[in-house]
């Protein structure tokens, strides 16, 4: 699931969105802005699913390392590309992270 061990509090930006069907250069520049942001300093890690909805859920240090990644020069251009042509609609969303469990059947 995801990269790097958390310690609550941290922050955790959801991003949910739909293709377009013009994809092409998708996935190669997903997989760019993935290793790009685990460079990101504040980086904790990354969840990722999709199928008819895209949902994607990066975790962070605070807001400063959320602010700093949304301005990268890198990302940035990959915004503008989804925005004019791989997404028909994405939103965001920004959650500080209070406390977290879970469970695991295989021992």
């Amino acid at each position: 699931m995801t990269d790097k061990v958390r310690s609550v509090p941290y922050y955790a930006v959801i991003f949910t969105s739909q293709l377009t069907q013009e994809n092409e250069g998708y996935e190669e520049m997903a997989e760019q802005m993935v290793a790009l942001a685990k460079a990101q300093a504040g980086f904790l890690g990354m969840d990722t699913a999709r199928s008819a909805l895209g949902i994607t859920i990066s975790y962070w240090e605070s807001l400063e390392a959320i602010s700093s990644w949304k301005q990268h020069s890198a990302h940035m251009m990959a915004q503008e590309k989804g925005k004019n042509t791989w997404y028909q609609q994405y939103e965001v969303k920004i959650c500080k992270v209070e406390r977290e469990y879970s469970f695991n059947s295989l021992r």
